[in-house]
């Protein structure tokens, strides 16, 4: 059996790396499932990969796909590693020590050559250290098991590769930033003092029966990093799980407009589950009403080996408080709330900047503190509507505990996320598998590689079109024609035209300057402004920053005043808002803040968020401390406040007017006509049966009801009659038809004579009928009849009643 329990997440559920064990109940942080987890079939190994096992690797500055067109060439079998040298974990170099010192948690075993000329007056690091060794996995091993859970420390990125497949990708944005050719030999990483301790999973479908290969591309974060380090700890099998799932890191996302929203969570276990929503006040004692809408979610393995679903709760009513849970029948989530508001009208929504969880490497101090913001912005702001986050949600692409601790807040479950995508976040899939993104173009800003998360997104929200698009792609192009498609299409119909995204083009600390911020001040701007975006949101540089109005990349108003508190932009003129830290792992200090743009700038190293609060006529962002500085600067002080109007706006005239409350309206209907006899005349004998047709008197149905409810007519004939003589009703038969159109009327099916078997016009059947929402109108519906009796029916002038019945 296991000897202790492997984990996909440092300090998370065990469920998630399921252990050879007797049932027992967890309580899992964010959903509060209980679930039970079965013993494993049979004993499994404590790890496949330790530190004792050995390691080529290449410190000689080369790339060693050099020559072949397959880039991860060496990350597979059969490469010749011949040359490289041979060592152990932990490898590790401190400023070019014998001896290095990174600290004693951080032991080295086998001593790397840290510089690419180590007798250099100026010394160079070298970019990038390559590794490789095998490790052996049974095939009974193989069945029983979802993967490998993996355990390393790295300084400053890494990428781990298993038989030639991307299965971590460790501070690497860069890595993933830069063209393919460059991704084996440059620098790139987070540059944090420390090594960082990460886990990772190799799914089971990457492995093989036998030998498999591992490879690691370890990165210098700079030419004068002052140290490297790798420590490949375990590679510990992960036991397929039995028994219900357990539920984790639900969010609700954005849907398509408001009366949507969409939900993301994760599963132990690939099994059918759903999402259950009902109002609130359907609810008796907890427990949902057999009336509750399910939906069933769509989903697959993630990149931690866990298993992701998704949903989509529509058709929701406006002022409504909701109840909705996810899972399956023994294995639900805790029951989570939600409230809808007006459809239309003013609205608040929060903007947050990059809350990048474990940035300052500490998770638990960034999820207390971005637990705090958002209940200081919640309990300030009880009716916002919405989040807004610029990006950055994590620090570590695949890091699971911090997405964890991002998931941690009531909010992300009770108000819906628009999310960006960050250079943080870009390296992974799992900004992809852990959100429901409305109105996904993965093709558009696509990802870079097949482990990266990718795509241009938009969504309305009232009277609101918003775009978020993922800056870490440079494909202008892509992501112009993605903003054209939209703007053209769902334009007209917005009354603010707002654009995210995460890499700030107008801000002034320390990527101010950075060559690709450049590179994006220099490309986007015009666009932006050519397609009448009035507002854009942006994070990246973790300090506040308030644009001047911008035109095309210019200053717009040479007159505008500095920190102005209201502001009128005219055709193409955008205000660029830039956020702060809400969580406070990371600031950055000012680089210019005299820049030419540069209206409003803020730096007090304390958490910020801003309320943006929606008007027909204007934009108000206000931008608070949810951390007090000193007693001058209070919890909830503002560190910002503009209100923007448009200029267009100001010369358009607003009509109104109030439609009081209508009659209910009325449903009605009536045979038109006075002859209430149908007569079908004389039956003649056609073989073996008599017949007779004709047709009924039309049905006048008036329907001018607001909303336009569901109607439907019905009719069912008795046994017809000739004194003491009887013949069934269901010889006669019909042909439903709309006689003429109005109020959404459609023609009822067919009904055969039931001498041709069934029951003909003796059970009931529907004439016409109209769906919910239909317009407004009056109809005429007819039938045609069609009687057929057998011939030894006693002869006689025969009467039958048509029963016919309205329901609406």
């Amino acid at each position: 059996m296991l000897e202790n329990t492997p984990r996909t997440r440092s300090g998370r559920r065990t469920t998630r790396a399921a252990i050879a064990a007797l049932g027992v109940a967890s309580v899992i942080a964010g959903s509060f499932a209980a679930t039970t987890v079965a013993a494993t079939a049979a004993d499994l190994p404590a790890s496949v990969l330790d530190s004792t096992a050995t390691w080529k690797y290449s410190e000689n500055n080369t790339d060693p796909a050099a020559g072949s067109p397959d880039r991860l060439v060496w990350t597979k079998a059969g490469f010749d590693d011949s040359a490289w040298k041979n060592g152990t974990t932990a490898f590790g170099a401190k400023n070019g020590a014998a001896t290095p010192n990174l600290g004693t948690n951080f032991p080295v075993a086998t001593v790397l050559n840290q510089y690419i000329d180590p007798t250099a007056t100026s010394k160079v690091d070298v970019p990038t250290f390559h590794f490789r060794s095998s490790f052996s996995v049974t095939a009974d091993t193989l069945s029983q098991i979802s993967g490998l859970s993996g355990s390393v420390r790295y300084d400053d990125g890494a990428q781990i590769f298993v038989n030639g497949v991307k299965v971590a990708g460790l501070s690497d944005d860069r890595v993933e930033a830069a063209p393919e050719s460059q991704r084996n030999l440059m620098y790139a990483g987070s540059g944090s003092s420390d090594p960082i301790t990460s886990t990772y999973t190799v799914p089971a479908s990457v492995l093989t029966a036998g030998v498999n290969t591992i490879a690691v591309a370890l990165y210098q974060d700079r030419a004068t990093s002052s140290d490297i380090y790798l420590d490949m700890q375990k590679l510990a099998p992960v036991a397929k799980t039995s028994g219900a799932a357990s539920i984790s890191d639900i969010i609700m996302n954005v849907g398509a407009d408001e009366s949507s929203r969409n939900l993301t969570w994760y599963s132990s276990s690939d099994t059918a589950q759903v999402a259950q929503f009902a109002p609130s006040s359907q609810l008796v004692n907890g427990a949902f009403p057999a009336g509750a809408t399910t939906v069933t979610a769509t989903g697959g393995v993630t990149t931690s080996g866990e298993f992701n679903r998704k949903a989509t709760l529509s058709g929701l009513a406006e002022n409504t408080v909701y109840s909705y849970r996810v899972g399956a029948e023994g294995a639900w989530s805790a029951t989570q709330s939600f409230v809808t508001r007006s459809f239309d009208g003013d609205f608040e929504f929060f903007f947050v900047g990059d809350p990048q969880i474990g940035a300052s490497g500490n998770v638990a101090n960034d999820r207390a503190g971005w637990i705090d913001t958002m209940n200081v912005a919640a309990q300030t702001y009880p009716d916002a509507e919405m989040i807004f986050s610029a990006g950055d949600q994590v620090d570590h692409a695949a890091n699971e505990t911090e997405y964890d601790a991002f998931h941690a807040p009531d909010q992300m479950r009770s108000l819906p996320v628009a999310v960006t995508n960050g250079n943080h976040d870009v390296g992974s899939k799992a900004y992809l598998q852990h959100n429901n993104i409305p109105n996904l173009d993965e093709t558009s800003g696509a990802a870079t590689s097949g482990s990266s998360s990718g795509g241009d997104y938009w969504f309305f929200y009232k009277d609101v079109l918003f775009v978020n698009i993922n800056s870490n792609s440079r494909d202008y192009a892509s992501h112009n024609a993605f903003m054209e498609k939209v703007v053209a299409e769902q334009g007209a119909k917005a009354k603010w035209k707002v654009l995210g995204f995460h890499h700030s083009i107008y801000s002034v600390a320390a990527h101010q300057n950075d060559s690709d911020i450049k590179d994006r001040r220099a490309n986007m701007p015009a666009k932006i402004s050519e397609l009448g975006f009035d507002l854009v949101l942006q994070g990246h540089d973790h300090n506040y920053t308030r644009s001047y109005l911008v035109k095309n990349g210019e200053l717009a108003d040479k007159t505008e005043v500095k920190g102005a508190s209201e502001v009128t932009a005219a055709e193409g003129e955008v205000l660029y808002v830039t956020a702060n830290s809400a969580s406070g792992s990371k600031y950055y200090q000012f680089d210019d803040r005299n820049a030419w743009y540069a209206s409003v700038t803020n730096q007090e190293n304390v958490r910020n968020y801003s309320v943006v609060d929606v008007t027909d006529g204007s934009l108000k962002i206000t931008t608070l401390r949810s951390q007090a500085n000193g007693t001058s600067a209070p919890v909830n002080s503002i560190v910002d406040e503009v209100t923007l109007t448009s200029e267009a706006k100001a010369n358009e005239q607003q009509l109104q007017v109030t439609v009081p409350e209508g009659v209910p309206g009325e449903f009605s209907w009536n045979i038109d006509g006075t002859n209430s006899l149908v007569d079908l005349g004389t039956a003649t004998e056609e073989g073996d049966h008599f017949g007779a047709t004709g047709s009924i008197n039309p049905i006048k149905v008036t329907d001018t009801r607001s909303g336009g409810p569901v109607w439907s007519v019905s009719a069912q004939v008795g046994d017809f009659r000739a004194g003491d003589a009887t013949f069934s009703g269901k010889y006669l038969g019909w042909t439903p038809r709309v006689v003429e159109e109005g109020a959404g009327a459609v023609a009822g099916t067919k009904v055969a004579s039931g001498f041709d078997g069934g029951d003909g016009l003796s059970t009931s059947a529907t004439l016409g009928s109209a769906a919910v929402a239909h317009p407004r109108g009056t109809a005429k519906l007819g039938a045609d009849l069609e009687l057929k009796l057998p011939v030894d029916v006693t002869d006689g002038t025969y009467k039958a009643t048509l029963t016919l019945t309205a329901l609406s």
